[in-house]
């Protein structure tokens, strides 16, 4: 069962989406730069890829804190998609990630020269950033 949804809430989206596969949730930050999360869960409600970003408005800064793919879920995609949804409103930003596993020292210099957004690793965070915190809110289903 993903976080933040009942039972009954999350037997209501597969019913509502009978033929999906991947089921997207997007947790919202609740104020400007807390944490923001994709997931994208199986039909069993099993988080197969996440992603926990920051969106700082006043900085202009973007920052990828984690991404992470089941291994039988990578090289399709997914984790191209799932980033390039997270800088969606924010693509002129300047980027920032952790990169810290040998997989994603190989993902984000190809997703930089593709899209433009910098990523650059270990970078300084912003105070914003910096003082960030988890939500609270419920997630909303997302179509990918």
């Amino acid at each position: 069962m993903p976080e933040g949804l009942t039972d009954k809430e999350w037997a209501g989206l597969l019913r509502w989406h009978p033929f999906r596969k991947q089921l997207w949730l997007y947790y919202p930050a609740a104020r400007d730069a807390d944490f923001q999360a994709l997931r994208v869960c199986d039909r069993t409600g099993w988080d197969a890829a996440v992603l926990y970003w920051h969106i700082c408005t006043p900085c202009r800064r973007g920052h990828i804190a984690k991404i992470s793919i089941a291994d039988h879920w990578q090289r399709q995609g997914l984790g191209r998609r799932m980033v390039l949804r997270a800088i969606r409103i924010a693509q002129d930003y300047h980027w920032t990630t952790t990169g810290q596993s040998p997989e994603a020292q190989r993902f984000f210099p190809v997703l930089a020269r593709e899209t433009g957004a910098a990523f650059t690793q270990r970078e300084p965070l912003c105070e914003h950033i910096r003082a960030a915190d988890h939500n609270d809110l419920p997630p909303r289903f997302e179509r990918p």
